[in-house]
């Protein structure tokens, strides 16, 4: 099946995890378990999309708007952050319990990484309309969010400064050298 943007994806349209698998999986996920009662845990729950992605496949990539976070299950991402021309930088390998995609959902923002599978991936989908509830019911849930945003991206901003000094200096040296590199 071909995702919403056109890539390769395949959602179960009745999940080939059952409602209490659904949840072991969300209370795993600190954000969720340290904030959500169990009403608030049933209600995510049962909005929660069982989703399954091949070996290589970009579940989202820098500059798409979030439509959906993703609780992996099964498998593991890579996450990769762009900056400049072809400086591509690995930031981290996530596995079954960690969120991807909740920066962009949860501020509006574009997305600012490039998530591929790493292996064949299960997640959990949650998507803005499943949480806009959980939220005005919780306000807490946003504190803790915003918190756990600003540390991820404060590591982004460091990662993405350092790439872009190590740029800076290489584009200084290919100018330099530019009579030798044909440039």
């Amino acid at each position: 099946m071909i995702g919403r943007d056109g890539r390769a994806l395949y959602i179960s349209g009745t999940s080939t995890l059952d409602t209490a698998e659904r949840e072991q999986h969300l209370r795993k996920v600190g954000l969720f378990t340290e904030v959500l009662d169990d009403s608030h845990m049933a209600a995510l729950t049962a909005k929660a999309t069982h989703a399954t992605y091949p070996e290589g496949a970009v579940l989202m990539s820098r500059g798409d708007f979030g439509v959906a976070m993703y609780v992996v299950t099964a498998g593991e991402v890579d996450v990769h952050l762009t900056t400049g021309e072809d400086n591509r930088r690995h930031v981290a390998t996530l596995g079954p319990g960690e969120i991807v995609g909740e920066m962009s959902l949860l501020t509006g923002a574009r997305r600012n990484a490039t998530v591929t599978a790493r292996a064949p991936v299960e997640a959990l989908e949650i998507g803005k309309v499943a949480l806009e509830a959980i939220l005005a019911r919780t306000p807490e849930l946003v504190d803790r969010f915003g918190a756990e945003l600003a540390e991820r991206q404060a590591e982004l901003d460091r990662i993405a400064a350092e790439s872009h000094e190590t740029g800076d200096v290489a584009a200084r040296i290919r100018t330099f050298f530019g009579h030798i590199l044909g440039r």
